[in-house]
């Protein structure tokens, strides 16, 4: 299983785009809304709420916000 490249979603191998870039890097998207928002809308991950990467990111500034206090 691989993970989604915008929004770290599990996903099966042989489902979804595989987008190959002349780098060498190769980005998996599971759905056509992952691939847009990442490729033609160029959006940060960690700013699009129904991300992983967001939540992830959300939940250690609380841990530092909480650490200060």
């Amino acid at each position: 299983m691989t993970k989604c490249t915008f929004c770290g979603k599990e996903e099966n191998p042989h489902k979804g785009l595989h987008l190959i870039r002349n780098s060498g890097s190769i980005d998996y998207f599971c759905s056509s809304k992952c691939r847009k928002n990442s490729t033609k809308l160029k959006r940060d991950k960690r700013k699009v709420r129904w991300t992983e990467a967001f939540h992830v990111t959300r939940d250690k500034a609380r841990k530092r916000a909480a650490e200060k206090k």
